[in-house]
């Protein structure tokens, strides 16, 4: 599967001095190869629309056309919460641009691709919301105090 992994977790893979996040936000490619790998591995991780119920609602996996639509898709799933954002402020051309301004982090086996740091700062600033000036603000302490 294609995508490039944002938010809160590339902040703690660069080793930001963020605050722990509760979900795994990731930009996927929109390529029809990648949304059908996208879709067998929802039924892998049994993804579920995210609701304020414990377990989330039914989320129309197959065909495709069901949710490949969408900019944003909150999810449940198996081993937690998932924010599909294929199309996050900040980013003019969402997973074909992140993916050129990528880094390669190995996990475990797994290498993945993650948003610069510089590109983690560009889409906190895009977003303008509180939280987000909020983690701008803690990584600008922290590069003061020669972090």
């Amino acid at each position: 599967m294609d995508f490039v992994v944002i938010g809160g977790v590339a902040a703690q893979l660069h080793q930001l001095p963020m605050p722990a996040t509760i979900d795994l936000d990731i930009t996927p490619s929109r390529s029809p190869e990648n949304l059908l790998r996208l879709a067998k591995v929802f039924d892998e991780i049994d993804a579920a629309l995210a609701t304020a119920g414990e377990y989330g609602a039914w989320f129309p996996r197959h065909p495709i056309s069901n949710w490949a639509q969408y900019d944003t898709i909150h999810l449940v799933t198996k081993f937690g919460l998932l924010d599909l954002v294929f199309a996050p402020e900040g980013s003019d051309d969402g997973f074909n641009e992140l993916i050129r301004e990528s880094q390669k982090i190995q996990i475990g086996k797994q290498v993945v691709h993650v948003i610069s740091v510089d590109t983690w700062e560009r889409m906190k600033t895009a977003t303008k919301r509180d939280k987000d000036i909020f983690h701008l603000l803690l990584l600008a302490r922290h590069r003061d105090e020669g972090g």
